[in-house]
């Protein structure tokens, strides 16, 4: 049964997709190009305003700055102490910083570590689960230790570079926390609930750790939402931080743009980027696909495998000059041949 009239919200012939992107280009051009520092946390940095458009619309699988926020759950939340708790548990800590000195002897193939008792015990930490978690991540190493001092030698074939990356390798491992998350800082919103803000984002990580309310975990990390919540939350995402960061910037865009570009980039199952290796270069225009960028190389690929353009698209039509399919260029007109004889006489 055909719907009133009334209920449609746009209408037929409408270019919702040239629409959606002039409502987001033109405030783009107004977005500040600027990185953003939350007040009290110099270490947890968020990328704002136009380059965190761009990284949307590009799909980048690595981020300048990934961040997560993570609550408590629930009737831990106006807990400190447990948020806390949380927090240690999710702070990566790296072998590096429970350092007081280190030395390398490429000659020998070895290095000496010095452990900080104060910093190993800030985190818990002793120097023998450090020990333990270096011989289970390196098969190619031998660890003997003596006190706050440990030996570490490397047993592979003796090339300076090798032994040069594996003992730096060894010196950024994550001993305790999560990969991935180098800062954590607890927060509290206005409803006096505690928070943990994080630089870094580990989602399937943060899952397994108790306390947590694994329904309140928000990352910024459009591929890892999307390798555990699937593509739809993906997608919702993508539609969530594009209408964000426009909102932050003092901008109004209609959330049904913002929607569009996230059902286009999402609608196949993966997430594609809008540029010539996600969306444009996917079409089926030769001439839309030509118009964007890389011309030559899409008109010579097009001859050699004899490509056919129907010109059914907005941008290839408006190249060759041809009257788009939308908005008044869908109506046809047609005159009887009887009425033309009258006009034609009449004329006369």
């Amino acid at each position: 049964m055909a719907k009133d009239k009334n209920e449609f919200k746009i209408a037929v012939g409408e270019p919702v997709g040239v629409v959606a992107a002039q409502s987001m280009g033109e405030p783009s051009t107004q977005m500040v190009l600027k990185s953003f520092h939350s007040a009290g946390m110099s270490s947890v940095v968020t990328t704002t305003g136009l380059p965190r458009i761009i990284e949307i619309i590009d799909a980048r699988k690595r981020l300048s700055f990934p961040t997560m926020h993570i609550y408590m759950e629930k009737g831990a939340e106006k807990s400190y102490e447990k948020a806390k708790a949380v927090k240690r548990k999710i702070e990566g800590v790296r072998l590096g910083a429970l350092l007081s000195s280190f030395q390398e002897n490429l000659r020998t193939a070895s290095m000496v570590l010095e452990f900080d008792r104060e910093k190993l015990s800030a985190n818990d930490l002793t120097t023998k689960a450090v020990l333990d978690r270096i011989r289970h991540s390196f098969e190619n190493v031998e660890v003997t230790n003596d006190g706050e001092r440990a030996t570490v030698k490397y047993k592979g074939k003796r090339d300076i570079k090798g032994v040069r990356m594996t003992f730096v390798r060894i010196r950024g491992l994550t001993v305790a926390g999560l990969e991935g998350i180098s800062k954590a800082v607890i927060q509290q919103d206005d409803n006096g609930n505690f928070y943990i803000m994080t630089a870094g984002s580990n989602v399937a990580g943060v899952i397994s750790i108790p306390g947590v309310n694994k329904d309140r975990i928000y990352s910024n990390d459009i591929f890892e939402i999307q390798s555990v919540y699937g593509i739809e939350a993906a997608r919702n995402l993508i539609a969530h931080e594009l209408a964000k960061t426009i909102g932050d910037e003092g901008f109004t865009v209609s959330f049904s743009h913002v929607a569009l570009i996230a059902d286009a980039m999402t609608y196949s199952g993966k997430i594609r980027s809008v540029g010539r290796h996600g969306i444009t270069g996917d079409k089926t225009s030769v001439f839309a696909r030509a118009a964007y960028e890389e011309t030559v190389k899409h008109f010579v690929n097009a001859s050699v495998f004899g490509e056919r353009d129907m010109l059914k698209g907005v941008a290839e039509n408006i190249l060759i000059g041809k009257q788009v399919n939308v908005g008044t260029g869908r109506i046809r007109l047609a005159i009887k041949k009887d009425d033309l004889r009258k006009i034609k006489a009449a004329s006369e």
